[in-house]
């Protein structure tokens, strides 16, 4: 199986692509594309669509693409650009036929380093590990893309990016259920935040009624 990983973004889109056989991962090609922070916004999403048709013309037996899913931070405007890129890298690997797969980072973390919450650092070993590399790629897009294609061969119940599901009848396995915990914890800790939050504006309100009562 041939899978192509992709780390979307505008200004570096990182790519890597792996066999996986008989349990067994080579690489076959990594890189990032780029374009020009200052230029026009649409020649931008040009440079990415004509870069990746390229990569896409030189290998056209690639079985799956696996993309990070979106998600926005804080800079609304940035995310915005990143899903508008996103939509040209999904449509050009859509052309050629090839199925899409996406997946979180804490999926792509679990999948290579075993958990969700993996350093960089620990992510980046074990890539190089499970990819034989005597080197890791300088820029952490390419690095992540390679995570991804990895993330893909750990799943054996997938979700193709139209949402039809090639296994209903299978149980979750143990990356998923790794994957769940893993958000409850986010959930807990959450709480944990808003409870915090909670008591210190109570203990400041509480204080405030005392201080007027003594004017």
């Amino acid at each position: 199986m041939i899978i192509l990983g992709i780390d979307p973004g505008f200004g570096r889109i990182g790519y890597g692509l792996i066999d996986y056989t008989n349990n067994r991962y080579k690489v076959i090609e990594y890189g990032c594309i780029t374009t020009a922070e200052n230029s026009y916004f649409p020649k931008r999403l040009n440079k990415i669509e004509e870069d990746l048709e390229s990569i896409l013309d030189r290998y056209p037996k690639i079985d799956a693409a696996s993309i990070e899913d979106l998600y926005f931070n804080t800079n609304i405007t940035t995310g915005i650009k990143v899903a508008e890129a996103r939509g040209v890298i999904i449509n050009s690997i859509a052309k050629h036929g090839i199925d899409i797969y996406e997946y979180t980072p804490i999926q792509a973390k679990q999948a290579v380093a075993g958990y969700g919450r993996a350093t960089k650092t620990q992510v980046m070993d074990m890539i190089k590990k499970h990819l034989k590399m005597e080197n890791m790629p300088k820029l952490d897009d390419t690095a992540d893309a390679l995570a991804l294609a990895i993330c893909h061969t750990q799943y054996n119940r997938f979700t193709t990016f139209t949402g039809t599901d090639k296994s209903k009848k299978q149980s979750k396995t143990a990356i998923e259920l790794a994957y769940e915990n893993e958000l409850k914890k986010d959930k807990k800790q959450d709480k944990k935040r808003a409870d915090m939050i909670k008591k210190a504006l109570e203990k400041e309100t509480k204080l405030e009624k005392i201080a007027k009562g003594r004017k």
